[in-house]
């Protein structure tokens, strides 16, 4: 029924599907035949199956069960990407390096068990990457790249352990960090205090010892900060 209407009318630009108690896979589903259509939104249904013809489409609150699909690199175009609260698990495809337009890759509440690439450097306007809740294991492997973009980056609740690495320091846009509830040991790099946009530092429930590196803003921003 629903494809049938896409194509009595083509001048669809967004179609909203969220909370319709929608189940069953993908398969089968062209979204060639969406061909104006900018947003698809089928959040919060219980969608199963893979990912593996997904342009433009927001797929959170679902029951998608498996790795993460590395065709999703093959949509250059795509600038959000969110896949929270599902049942993915693996790694996180070296492939999404090629994603140069995204902007928000939201993964959390997942399975993701393995580092984190360090192609995702690559990706020069991604400004958020939340992947907290998994059960990401590796010590944090973020190289500095083109991340310049980057202001929010939430790894809580995984199993990250060794030390904060001190390139952290580098993302200079950088206004949320939350590495909570995880593994880490060591001090925290004094290279932190370079994040002089920084507002939200949560490092809480780890092995860490020693102080956190005062940071020193600029006249006009605040200096209410308040670590939990």
């Amino acid at each position: 029924m629903i494809v049938r209407s896409v194509y009595a009318d083509g001048s669809i630009q967004k179609l909203n599907l969220t909370s319709s108690r929608l189940k069953g896979t993908l398969h089968g589903f062209s979204l060639s035949l969406l061909q104006n259509v900018t947003h698809f939104d089928l959040n919060v249904n219980n969608f199963f199956g893979n990912l593996l013809h997904l342009t433009i489409l927001y797929l959170f609150s679902n029951n998608i069960c498996g790795p993460t699909p590395s065709t999703l690199g093959d949509l250059t175009s795509w600038n959000f990407l969110y896949l929270h609260y599902n049942e993915l698990f693996g790694p996180i495809p070296i492939q999404l390096e090629n994603l140069k337009s995204l902007t928000d890759l939201v993964v959390s509440y997942n399975q993701i068990n393995s580092s984190i690439p360090s192609s995702l450097a690559n990706l020069s306007n991604l400004q958020y990457l939340y992947l907290l809740a998994n059960k990401v294991s590796s010590p944090i492997a973020i190289e500095r790249g083109n991340l310049k973009s980057l202001t929010d980056l939430l790894l809580s609740q995984n199993q990250l352990s060794r030390s904060i690495p001190s390139s952290l320091g580098d993302l200079r846009s950088l206004n949320v960090l939350h590495l909570s509830d995880n593994q880490l040991s060591g001090h925290i790099p004094i290279e932190i205090r370079n994040l002089k946009s920084l507002i939200d530092l949560q490092v809480s429930y780890n092995q860490l010892s020693g102080s956190i590196p005062f940071i020193t803003r600029k006249p006009e921003q605040s200096t209410d900060f308040i670590p939990p």
